[in-house]
């Protein structure tokens, strides 16, 4: 009996450590061949798209990004190497996004 109830801690254990090791930090890297969808903004010449907060990634069919230079988009892309380098399934243009401000000393603001 003592033996059983050792046995189905270990095993307990065990089943624990291998689904903690599947996890990930959401830090890696995608995986090649598998798409993903990322937001940036297509540079100057077209040949990558910058996300606000990461490095650029270089476009493999920069054919994909033709007439969208400078604007800001969400692509559906696939890693096609380990070097940064992405092909582009899918483009879709996003909405500039605009700053509104608020100036106190207008009369819709004094009480």
């Amino acid at each position: 009996m003592l033996n059983r109830v050792i046995l189905s801690f270990l095993a307990v254990l065990l089943l624990l450590a291998g689904t903690a090791a599947g996890q990930n930090d959401g830090k890696s890297k995608p995986r090649i061949g598998k798409p993903f969808s990322v937001s940036g903004r297509v540079s100057e010449d077209g040949q990558s798209l910058i996300p606000i907060n990461g490095d650029p990634w270089s476009v493999a069919n920069p054919g994909v990004l033709a007439g969208h230079e400078g604007h800001q988009v969400k692509v559906k892309c696939q890693l096609s190497s380990a070097s940064h380098d992405i092909r582009v399934l899918s483009v879709k243009v996003l909405a500039p996004q605009v700053k509104y401000t608020a100036n106190p000393g207008v009369s819709a603001f004094r009480r």
